[in-house]
């Protein structure tokens, strides 16, 4: 039997569209707060670790920005770095869980025990975490009297 396995090609249709829907999503998160770089805020969600947003970087075109959600009472801490393309409205997860940049696609097998698509599952990730937070966060109610900003 041969067992050769077929090279991952992502599906840059699927992913474009992944990213189309997490600009949507942060975008309305975002939006209405004005940040400077180095600045965020804190969205509260009931019974749920809380997110911060904080702007690192803006230019006409992009804008970065770093998702914090800790929960001191388990360990958990998930950081992601998302980049926001205004021109084309696309917002992509470069970094995630805490490690460096994403490789478009990893090798595989490789000694991190990475997906090949690795880079699209935390994409999809953002998105449904993203959902999450405007279903039960609330964030079209946010006025600056309820954010808690940090330097």
């Amino acid at each position: 039997m041969n067992r050769t396995r077929k090279k991952y090609i992502p599906d840059l249709k699927e992913f474009m569209a992944l990213c189309a829907s997490n600009y949507a999503k942060l975008s309305r998160l975002v939006d209405s707060v004005e940040l400077e770089v180095g600045q965020g805020f804190n969205l509260e969600i009931d019974k749920q670790p809380n997110l911060s947003i904080s702007l690192e970087q803006k230019s006409k075109h992009t804008a970065t920005y770093k998702l914090l959600q800790d929960e001191k009472t388990i360990s958990l801490k998930r950081q992601y770095l998302v980049r926001m393309y205004h021109d084309a409205k696309v917002a992509e997860v470069l970094s995630g869980l805490n490690q460096g940049m994403l490789p478009p696609v990893y090798p595989y097998p490789n000694k991190l025990m990475k997906q090949p698509d690795e880079k699209i599952q935390l994409n999809r990730f953002l998105s449904e975490w993203l959902s999450f937070c405007l279903e039960f966060g609330q964030p079209h109610s946010l006025d600056r009297t309820q954010l808690v900003f940090f330097d």
